[in-house]
């Protein structure tokens, strides 16, 4: 999630929103001619209504899923620290993202604060206990598009777990955001990371969210992404794919832009998981927007936004 740009709802120190189950849908896999014959030729069921042949081919994981419908990103490495009760007090929510845990100032496997700020800074305890109080349900997000990543100072899936433990430990939450981007260079086993977060799940429960880079409207997802997302299933975790709908180049309607690039990466991730209904790829499906003007010069308006949500 880049920080170059302040972007906000009511509030400029918000980041970014994320906004679940877009109005989106992707192409529905054709499935392999091969595989016809294990598809049934349908019929007619004891109810005199007709059969629904079976989806064939890997089914998103099951397990815990992430429970908040909207949050906006916070960001809680560049002084001075956004004043989140506030933001709460004026709109009705205390849900936030807090990003981003990196690495340790030294690169150690340590989560920080954006790699500087302790995570039992009292400044930030204060806010989160504030949230807290207003019933909100508080997300780490680890890793965004600047710093030392924890995934690739942890050597390994096991210290990897427990970083992440850590971090969602000091902020009282089962919700983790994980913001993998490597279109700066940045080479992150996506294995390690799956493996990690299969790990905190089966053990701890957590809600995962991976967060993920869209290349464009009719790239969809990017190669990295999709590799993500593989190995996450491949090691039975269950997440929600959300969609970073930004930081690419268009010439358009930008709202047109935003839905076009959500919907192909929604058939992507519907050819990954053939085995999943369509409409259950897409409860698992959630975007990112950033209002105002994004790393690539493309200004999100508010009325853009609504076009995404609704």
């Amino acid at each position: 999630m880049p920080r170059s740009s302040l972007r906000a709802v009511l509030l400029a120190t918000l980041l970014a929103v994320l906004v679940t189950g877009p109005a989106v849908t992707g192409v529905t896999p054709i499935p392999d001619p091969a595989l016809a014959g294990t598809l049934g030729a349908g019929g007619i069921d004891a109810a005199g209504a007709p059969d629904t042949p079976p989806r064939v081919g890997v089914a998103a994981p099951a397990g815990p899923l992430p429970t908040v419908a909207v949050m906006p990103y916070a960001d809680l490495t560049t002084p001075p620290l956004p004043t989140l009760t506030d933001m709460a007090d004026a709109t009705g929510r205390a849900d936030v993202v807090l990003a981003f845990v990196l690495a340790g100032a030294d690169g150690s496997c340590a989560p920080t604060w954006g790699g500087t700020t302790s995570l039992a800074d009292p400044a930030v305890t204060a806010r989160v206990a504030g949230l807290h109080a207003r019933g909100g349900t508080l997300t780490v997000s680890s890793g965004g598009a600047l710093g030392d990543y924890l995934e690739t100072a942890c050597p390994d899936a096991a210290s990897l777990a427990r970083a992440y433990g850590t971090a969602l430990d000091a902020v009282g939450t089962d919700h983790l955001d994980v913001d993998v981007e490597t279109d700066r260079g940045r080479e992150v086993s996506v294995r390690r990371v799956a493996e990690a977060l299969a790990l905190l799940q089966r053990e701890r429960g957590t809600r995962v969210t991976l967060t993920v880079q869209v290349d464009g409207v009719a790239e969809g997802l990017s190669a990295d992404a999709l590799a993500l997302v593989r190995a996450a299933t491949a090691s039975g975790l269950a997440a929600r794919v959300n969609l970073m709908v930004m930081n690419f180049e268009y010439q358009g309607a930008w709202a047109d832009a935003m839905t076009g690039a959500a919907r192909t990466a929604v058939g992507q991730l519907e050819g990954v998981w053939p085995g999943s209904e369509p409409t259950e790829v897409r409860r698992r499906t959630a975007v990112t927007f950033m209002l105002g003007r994004n790393d690539m010069d493309m200004t999100t308006t508010p009325a853009d936004a609504t076009a995404v949500v609704d």
